[in-house]
Order: C-alpha cells, then structure tokens, then sequence
C-alpha cells in the first residue's frame, strides 16, 4: 500500500515537472529566471528573451504544437504586411479593387487558421455529425476517427491573431513590422494557455516600449499572483473536492446535496477561471505589462446582459468587436439584432467545446 501511495506521488509529481503550470513547481523556478535576466538584458533584446521563453512554455506541454503557433503568427504576419501594403496604394488601380484584395487577404488569413482550429479541435466533432445525419437516412458511413490531442491554448492564440488581422484591415492599427514583437504578442506566455485574449492595441504597444525593473511595480504584481493562487488553490481546487464526489455518486445523495454542489460548482469555476487570469495579469504586471481584467463580480451583475459582459470580459468583447458587429450589430432592425446575437451566443458555445452540449449552452 506505501508502495503504491509513493508511485501515484511520483507520477503527480512527474506531470507536476512535466508541464507549465501556474501553479507547478517547474514554473516557480521558471518565472524567477525569466524576471532577472528580463531586468538585466539590453533593451533590444528583451523581447527576444521573452518571446524564446514563451516558446520554451508552451513547448513543456507538447514541442510538436509549438510550430501551430508559428504557422499562425507567419501567416498572420504576413497577411497583415500585405494588408498594409495594399492600404491606399493606386498602384494596384481603383480603391474598390484595393479593397477587394485586401478582402481576399482576410479571408486567407481567416481560413488556413481557422482550417488547423478545425481540425484540431472540431474535426472528430463533424465526424460524428455526418455519421449521425447519415445514419438518419438510414445510410452507413465508416468514417475513421482519429486520436487527436487538443493542443492548449489553441483558441486563445488564434482568436488573437485573428483579431489583429481585422484591426490591421480596419485601418485601426499599423501593421506590426517587427517579427519578433509580433511573434510575442501572439505567444506571450502569462497569457498564451487561458488569456485574457489581448487586443493588438493593447499588448503590441507595451511591448514596444522600455520596461526597466520597478519595485513597485513588482509587487503589484506579486500580490495579484498571491490572490490568483488563493482564489485557484485555496477556494476552487478545495471546493473541488466536494463537488467531484456529490457529481461522481449523484444517485447516491439526496437533491439539497445536488443544490449545494451545483451552487459550489459555479464558486468553483469561477475561482478557478479568475484566478488563473489574475496570476497571468500578475505575471504580466512584473514584465511591465498591463492586461485587460478578464472578470468583474459576474455573480453580483442585475441581468443576463450584464453577466456576459462581466464574464470572460477578453472572450465576450471579441465577439462583440469581431462578430456581433461585423454582422450588424443592432444596427439593422429587431430581427436582425436578435439573430446576431443568437449567431455570437452558438459559436461562444461552440468555441468552449466541440459538442451539442456545448453549443446548447450558448444558445440558451
């Protein structure tokens, strides 16, 4: 029995080694070295360091995916040079025209990332999809399902990319002429596994500024980092517990123990959400960078409406910027307006998982 008690610890152990957690032992030794030589690098080649280490934290989860993100970041690098080269340039004739092309760049851009988005994490979704509607019309497909390991981060990552090719497009930002600054920003590790999904006007300026080291500063950030583990490790991964046994044996206790773990569950994940946010935003804070806050008392909000815009702020205001308004917004009469919103509310669903649950859930 001691055996096997110290054989389940090293395997915990070995995972805890394994992978970048926040809250992972590797990543306690990680931070440390990043920060001190981040203060103690020459200022041209700060970003540097952080973009190799930001590789170098996603490559502790899996070294194969890392090249996803590289594929995302050259494609939407290059996408957004020509968008801006084709800005305004007569030399490619009518405006029109310019305008055509520069559609023709976004909706490459948007394809081939949203293709590896889809086939990484929807694809064995569609699978089923089409077996399900064929076997419907009592037709058999033997269609293969592959095992395919969800890379982390990978909506995250490409929702942010994606967003700084529409900003680059509206002509609300200049097309980022650094490699290397662009590639941090989409791979900027305190946010890189759960966000907050930054805006390009946000994140890519700050990255091009002068961060020298500052006491204060530090602490701030030491301290979100110290509330973003109390709300993760003391509050969620503790309620967690309870929860985990009242929805694993649910048969078994009555319906005021099933109440109780479902008002439990959303303390949980909201801890557990929030509180990887602030560590990331504390993270962040100590580099000399300012994240967007990612939740605002969701649970005290008066109405729906107000929850989803204090929920998963970084999520809910992409969609409002890059989706709801795109459609129109509420721009083009009651109906429209409420088939957008529906429109926003089933692919939210869908971007949290690739089921019909998930997509029911938005819908709701």
């Amino acid at each position: 029995m001691e055996s096997e008690k110290v054989y389940l610890f090293l395997i915990y152990f070995e995972k805890r080694l394994k992978y970048m957690l926040f809250n992972s032992l590797k990543f306690l030794i990680f931070l440390p070295v990043i920060l001190i030589l981040y203060f103690i690098l020459p200022e041209k080649i700060k970003n540097l360091w952080l973009l190799g280490a930001s590789y170098y934290f996603y490559m502790c989860w899996n070294v194969e995916y890392a090249l996803l993100i590289l594929f995302s970041t050259v494609i939407t690098y290059i996408s957004g040079r020509i968008l801006e080269g084709l800005k305004d340039d007569t030399c490619f004739g009518s405006r029109r025209k310019i305008w055509n092309k520069r559609k023709l760049v976004v909706l490459v851009s948007f394809s081939l990332n949203l293709f590896v988005l889809f086939y990484f994490k929807y694809f064995n979704f569609a699978i089923d999809i089409l077996q399900n509607v064929a076997g419907s019309m009592h037709i058999q497909l033997n269609l293969p399902e592959y095992d395919i390991l969800l890379p982390v981060g990978i909506s995250f990552y490409t929702f942010q990319a994606l967003g700084y090719i529409l900003d680059v497009y509206r002509n609300d930002i200049y097309a980022e002429r650094s490699f290397i600054k662009y590639a941090l920003f989409v791979s900027f590790f305190p946010q890189l596994v759960a966000g907050p999904i930054e805006r390009s006007k946000n994140l890519l300026k700050q990255l091009a500024g002068f961060h020298k080291f500052d006491f204060d500063r530090v602490k701030e950030g030491l301290l979100l980092m110290l509330w973003g583990y109390f709300l993760k490790l003391v509050i969620s991964d503790r309620i967690a517990i309870f929860v985990d046994t009242i929805y694993g044996d649910y048969m078994t206790y009555g319906g005021a123990y099933l109440i109780i773990a479902t008002v439990f569950f959303a303390v949980q994940i909201y801890c557990d959400f929030a509180g990887y946010s602030v560590i990331a935003m504390g993270v962040a804070k100590m580099l000399g960078i300012n994240l967007m806050d990612n939740f605002d008392a969701p649970y005290l909000s008066m109405s729906v409406a107000e929850f989803w815009r204090k929920w998963h702020i970084s999520l809910t205001s992409w969609f409002k910027d890059y989706l709801y308004i795109p459609l129109g917004g509420s721009h083009k009469g009651k109906v429209r307006k409420y088939i957008n919103k529906l429109a926003v509310f089933l692919v939210s669903g869908l971007w949290h998982g690739a089921s019909f649950s998930f997509v029911a859930w938005g819908g709701e």
